[in-house]
């Protein structure tokens, strides 16, 4: 009896025989016992899948252990690697469809140790310790501006000691939570043109991200603060050296010290401040704030200069033509009108005022009548001053008319003529010009104040312009509401002493010797004057200015100046110390006449 599966097995030889020699099959039934077939006996092989379900391209590795490469069901990751036991172990290489990828080591299916990650949104790349696919421990971050961490990672955040390197800043200290936190150091790189870094460097406190606590500034410009930092900003008390020279210590708020001074102050018992030629005077200026409190800063440098009253020359002179040449800016002041700069120094001065033993006692008792009687006329209404330079001008003028004709020789009382005496030498001045005085150097604050002692008013520069366009607008002035040449105010002077002299003289008998004496003390004057203005400052109306030329400025700001009016007098005139001479003696005078009554007696 055949068998099934010899059957089979000769189903192919049958099929290539042909009809002729193909044997007879005779088939019969076969019993139920025939029908079962022998069981095989097979080793079923557990397939291992790991942690993440994975799909197959290649076949596992036998057992699940060894080198494989695998893509997950989500099409999102391919790892290509070491496997053991069914799980990434081992170095490989994890991609994401997304281009990030991780080349480093595994541990139990996690990223965990020392690899290398790329994120390709950001572009930025890192190489350190992972754990559990984390960025966790130390490491280096790149970024793609160049920039570079270097420090301790805890749960992908900066976390503890590390050092951020970036195109405009380096900073090493403590970080929490990828800010800066804690003792720490910044540089900043050095001044750029869009101003996004300035060349300082921090060191001190941070908490997140900002500079809070104690710590110290070195600026670029060479400026420290030393003291209490609160959001970036100088708070608390501190102390701050500023470049310009300024020194601050004591309590900020808000990045500016708590009493800023915002003003200065010249202290003056009175004003106008009445000042003599030749006599220096002394400048106390105080720095304020708004509350009118002295700002016990120190370093500040403040700058003293005295102005003149500008006068616009007029159309047509000779002036006028110059002014283009002015470099001198006219000066806004509180009072009213504009000022140009008039030279101010600290250079002693030589007294030669009119108090010289040599000079008569009348010339400085009229010139102090002067100065009293310039001080009523000021007081007075400007209309009520040009008429009575009116009135006073022409009877000047007649003055003068008569005084020239006794000074030439004529005497129109009939005297006779006379050559007048040679005037002395004595009172020859020079005519050359005298160069101008240092300026008055700058002071620094002291506790918030400023003095500048032995200070004068230089002479004037030779054709001061102030003073021409003065000149000659008190010239036209004259001239017109008079209708006749104007008369010098120095001239004027010169005819209301010849005045006063003459009204002493009673006898006319010496009306000639009277006048003739006179004129000679006229000269005199007027020589002497002449030598007082070449050395010292023509009397009149100044401004005494102070501002603050701190630079750069502190903090920013420059404080108000402060203005102070000054009047020029006349030297005083000094007292003559009194001879003394012998003491008159009653009792002495008494006995003398007892001594010679009693000798006419005898």
């Amino acid at each position: 009896m055949t068998s099934v599966l010899a059957l089979y097995r000769n189903h192919d030889a049958l099929m290539n025989m042909s009809s002729n020699q193909q044997p007879t099959l005779i088939l019969r039934r076969l019993s139920v016992d025939e029908y079962v077939l022998p069981k095989i006996h097979t080793k079923k092989i557990k397939r291992v899948n790991s942690e993440r379900k994975p799909f197959s391209v290649n076949p596992f590795p036998k057992l699940g252990t060894g080198h494989g490469v695998y893509v997950f069901e989500n099409q999102y990751f391919r790892y290509e690697g070491e496997w053991v036991k069914g799980k990434k172990h081992g170095f490989g290489k994890l991609l994401l469809k997304d281009g990030t990828y991780y080349e480093g080591q595994f541990n139990q299916g996690e990223i965990t140790g020392t690899g290398f990650k790329f994120f390709s949104e950001t572009k930025c790349k890192y190489k350190g310790q992972f754990l559990k696919g984390e960025m966790h421990g130390r490491g280096i971050m790149e970024f793609p501006d160049s920039s570079e961490y270097e420090g301790n990672f805890v749960h992908n955040r900066k976390n503890g000691y590390g050092v951020m390197r970036t195109p405009l800043t380096q900073y090493d200290g403590g970080y929490q939570g990828n800010m800066r936190h804690g003792e720490g150091r910044m540089v900043y790189a050095p001044m750029r043109y869009d101003k996004t870094s300035n060349g300082d460097r921090y060191e001190g406190y941070w908490v997140a991200d900002k500079r809070h606590g104690p710590g110290v500034l070195h600026c670029a410009d060479g400026s420290i603060f030393d003291g209490n930092f609160d959001n970036d900003e100088f708070h608390g008390h501190g102390l701050y050296r500023h470049i310009s020279g300024v020194i601050y210590d004591g309590m900020w708020l808000k990045g500016f010290p708590a009493k800023m001074a915002s003003k200065l102050h010249i202290v003056v018992e009175n004003t106008p401040m009445v000042i003599r030629q030749g006599t220096p005077f002394t400048i106390t200026v105080q720095c304020l704030n708004d509350e009118n409190d002295v700002v016990g800063d120190e370093g500040r440098e403040i700058q003293i200069t005295a102005g003149f009253k500008y006068y616009q020359p007029s159309k047509g002179s000779a002036l006028f033509d110059m002014i283009e040449d002015v470099e001198d800016k006219p000066i806004d002041t509180p009072f009213g009108y504009q000022v140009v700069h008039y030279p101010l120094t600290n250079q002693e001065q030589e007294n030669d005022g009119p108090s010289e033993e040599d000079e008569e006692q009348e010339l400085s008792q009229s010139q102090t009548q002067l100065d009293l009687k310039e001080d009523e006329d000021e007081n007075q209404n400007n209309k009520e001053e040009e008429i009575k330079e009116g009135e006073d001008g022409e009877k000047l003028a007649e003055n003068e008319k008569q005084d020239d004709e006794k000074e030439d020789g004529v005497d129109n009382s009939g005297g006779g003529v006379e050559e007048p005496d040679e005037i002395p030498n004595n009172t020859t001045t020079e005519t050359e010009s005298v160069p101008l005085p240092p300026p008055v150097p700058n002071c620094r604050s002291e506790e918030g104040v400023c003095v500048w002692n032995e200070v004068y008013l230089a002479p004037a520069p030779p054709m001061y312009r102030p003073f021409v366009a003065m000149e000659e607008a008190e010239n036209d002035k004259k001239s017109s509401s008079r209708g006749k040449p104007a008369i010098n105010k120095d001239d004027r002077r010169s005819s209301i002493v010849s005045e006063q002299r003459r009204q002493t003289i009673h006898d006319p008998g010496k009306t000639y010797t009277a006048t003739k004496s006179n004129s000679i003390l006229d000269k005199m004057r007027r020589q002497k004057e002449k030598a007082l203005e070449e050395k010292y400052a023509k009397t009149g109306e100044y401004v005494l200015m102070v501002h603050d030329v701190t630079n750069p400025p502190f903090l920013g700001r420059t404080i108000e100046p402060a203005f102070l009016l000054l009047k020029l007098k006349r030297p005083e005139a000094k007292k003559r110390a009194k001879k003394e001479g012998k003491k008159w003696d009653t009792s002495q005078h008494i006995r003398r006449s007892m001594v010679a009554t009693e000798g006419l007696e005898d």
